[in-house]
């Protein structure tokens, strides 16, 4: 009797098929949040340029931050 050892080539292939299913899923999910958290860090500039107008409107002589000792 001759032993077997190694795997088929169909093992092989389904698990490549396997493996390219989950990394697709997982760049899909990567991309949807990675979007997400450039829509998110957008409007966070968005929000603090706004800020930052309205304190330079408050106190139009301050240039900026400087250090005071």
């Amino acid at each position: 009797m001759r032993s077997v050892n190694g795997f088929t080539l169909i093992e092989l292939l389904v698990a490549v098929v396997a493996a390219s299913i989950v990394s697709l899923v997982a760049l899909q999910v990567y991309g949807s949040y990675h979007r997400l958290y450039l829509h998110l860090y957008g409007e966070y500039q968005k929000e603090t340029a706004a800020i930052l107008e309205d304190l330079r409107r408050i106190n139009p002589y301050d240039l900026g931050p400087c250090l005071r000792r």
